[in-house]
């Protein structure tokens, strides 16, 4: 239960920085937006000065009627190399070391971000201080226009109020603020205009998400989910606990009964084994009635018996037990058993006086188990094995039929209580579902363990004890 409450908890947390990551993003992309308006009013200044370069190329008087009428440029140089040919407001000292310096040194006005060193640009930005330059190459001369910025952050202020924004952001050129639109949040991200603006700063404010109602969302969806689990598994305990009720309550009852019949089938069996020796000389079909009737309360009995060794542990008798004697004894039981069903019963690989320390009649039950099996579902096969034989320090009794066996991923199914296999040898057999289930805990009780291996054809059921 923490684990999942953890689990939906870090998904609340991936989601409200998933939502906190979309809006960096968002303010990013708006932010470039911004940039973008401005670059192309400065694209639109560069095309129209390109135009106006071709007009006063050696023509002063074109340069000073410029000056007089276009409101965005300030100033015009003309240089021939080294030398200054025309030069406007002549009196501004600060204009004019500018100009000579970029006489005596051409290379000034190339902005040596944007070029290589070994590229020769015909036109460009400059930027010094607060004066901003846009030149161009024509001919052996270089003519540069020195842009107002008063005249270009007005242009620019008038771009932003035509675009109807709905950004929240600030324009600042150095610590001077140009524009402000929109509020101020406690996000924001500044960035710096390209060159020649990178004096000019753009702060992008964005609020952060509502996470509240986020918060509030998960926490709820985690503590339905919990209650929605809490109540299936308080839905599967009940019923498995009804369940297990119903069955030790069955379990019960049919021990209390297979019990009290118990006292009765064993007067059936001796009355009847009295009888077949008091009329052994009588004419047929008496005597056969009478083996009939012995044989039937007999396999009553292990019913029986399996049913209170399934109800009840057992009480181990562990003493010396001859294995080799235990199974010829299983042998002459169950020969006449399996003939009447027309299988016929091999005792073979019988070791000599196999000595183990364990629980005959555990054994016993067990082996009786296998060989009912056998009779019941193995008739097809007319012959059944028994065999006995050494491995290390392993004893291994083995059980094994020539029927159509059981489909592989069955065998680990058949020991389960109650578990019985649906195919045509099992339909119209009686059984009761417990017989390898009590034969296995037998088997464990007694420190061995059972092994079942599929055969072409048939099954082999084998008990392993340690000697």
């Amino acid at each position: 239960m923490i684990f999942i409450s953890y689990l939906g908890w870090r998904s609340v947390e991936h989601e409200v920085l998933l939502r906190e990551n979309n809006e960096t993003l968002l303010a990013k992309s708006r932010i470039n937006n911004i940039n973008l308006l401005i670059e192309s009013l400065l694209n639109q200044r560069l095309s129209y000065l390109s135009s106006l370069s071709s007009q006063i190329d050696n023509n002063h008087d074109e340069a000073e009627h410029l000056l007089e009428v276009e409101t965005d440029i300030k100033n015009i140089f003309i240089i021939n190399k080294n030398k200054i040919l025309f030069l406007s407001d002549f009196n501004d000292s600060q204009w004019h070391k500018l100009v000579e310096s970029i006489a005596l040194d051409n290379s000034l006005i190339l902005n040596l971000k944007d070029y290589d060193e070994q590229f020769q640009p015909n036109s460009g930005w400059y930027q010094n201080y607060d004066h901003l330059i846009y030149w161009f190459k024509v001919s052996d001369d270089i003519i540069g226009f020195e842009l107002s910025t008063i005249k270009l952050t007005f242009d620019i202020i008038n771009l932003l109020d035509n675009q109807s924004l709905d950004d929240n952001f600030k324009l600042i050129n150095s610590d001077k603020q140009i524009y402000s639109n929109g509020k101020t949040f406690e996000n924001e991200i500044t960035e710096s205009l390209k060159y020649p603006l990178q004096n000019w700063h753009l702060t992008y404010y964005y609020s952060s998400p509502n996470l509240v109602n986020l918060y509030i969302l998960g926490i709820g969806g985690i503590a339905l989910f919990i209650l929605v689990l809490f109540g299936f598994v308080f839905y599967g305990y009940r019923e498995y606990t009804r369940t297990l009720r119903l069955a030790k309550q069955q379990v019960t009852f049919v021990g209390q009964v297979s019990h009290e019949f118990k006292t009765p089938l064993t007067n059936i069996t001796l009355y009847s084994e009295m009888l077949s020796e008091y009329l052994e000389d009588e004419a047929a079909p008496i005597p056969d009635y009478l083996q009939v009737i012995s044989a039937e309360s007999k396999r009553l009995t292990r019913l029986i018996q399996n049913v209170l060794t399934f109800n009840k542990s057992n009480n181990l008798n562990i003493k010396p037990v001859n294995l080799t004697a235990l199974l010829k004894q299983v042998y002459l039981t169950f020969k006449p058993i399996l003939a009447a069903k027309s299988l016929q019963l091999n005792l073979i690989n019988l070791e000599n006086d196999c000595i183990v320390n364990t629980d005959a009649d555990s054994v016993m039950q067990i082996l009786n188990n296998f060989l009912s099996n056998a009779e019941k579902y193995a008739s097809k096969g007319k012959q059944v094995d028994l065999s006995l034989c050494r491995s290390g320090k392993q004893v291994v009794i083995t059980v094994r039929d020539y029927g159509e066996g059981v489909a592989t991923h069955l065998l680990k199914q058949i020991f389960k209580p109650f578990y019985r296999v649906s195919s045509s040898i099992t339909e119209g057999v009686s059984g009761t579902g417990i017989g390898l289930t009590i034969a296995n805990q037998l088997a464990k009780q007694l420190q061995g363990e059972i092994k079942v291996v599929n055969q072409k054809p048939g099954i082999a059921f084998s008990l392993i004890l340690m000697e």
